[in-house]
């Protein structure tokens, strides 16, 4: 009564029926669709997943390209179609390394590196420059990145730098006053 001679085939994605788990519903008709293809349809997909060139499964709202469908379904359980902002320095999800963290705001609105400043006891977002530079609160010296800033922030012990002329003489004042 289940034999197909070894013959039935997704008709999404064409995996084997050894490959899954079972068989689903689909658009044409009941055991047509494996079940990772079925949750698919089941979730509002009209078709197969889009495969690049290199086997890859392609995200349709971010185009974020995943080895597996299983690693694509993770993904799309939280995928906001390339549209998620840090609230405090409106990086993407991408430079965020997929992490969204709590905030002021509520969940999720901050990427990692914000959230920790946060969970510090920052109130706002890092400070920048006029050419977009992180900016250390405590000292004044500046940082490409955010993760530059954060590195610098746990040794900085608030001195501050670069803030006087090469040609003062502070030196000679302080071993003037060593003398004393």
């Amino acid at each position: 009564r289940f034999c197909d001679g070894g013959t039935w085939r997704c008709a999404w994605c064409a995996c084997k029926k050894s490959e899954t788990h079972g068989r689903a519903p689909g658009p044409d008709g009941p055991a047509t669709l494996c079940s990772t293809c079925g949750s698919r349809f089941r979730s509002g997909a009209t078709g197969p997943p889009t495969i690049d060139a290199d086997g890859k499964f392609v995200c349709d709202g971010c185009g974020r390209k995943h080895d597996t469908m299983g690693g694509l379904a993770a993904h799309r359980r939280s995928c906001d179609g390339g549209i998620w902002r840090c609230d405090w320095c409106a990086c993407t999800i991408t430079e965020a390394h997929n992490r969204r963290v709590p905030g002021p705001k509520g969940s999720g609105t901050l990427c990692g590196n914000c959230g920790g400043r946060w969970r510090s006891g920052a109130t706002g977002p890092p400070t920048r420059n006029a050419l977009g530079q992180y900016v250390c609160d405590a000292c004044g010296s500046t940082h490409e990145t955010m993760g530059g800033l954060a590195g610098h922030k746990r040794f900085c012990e608030g001195i501050v730098e670069n803030l006087m002329d090469d040609d003062d003489d502070v030196d000679a004042e302080l071993d003037d006053e060593d003398e004393e």
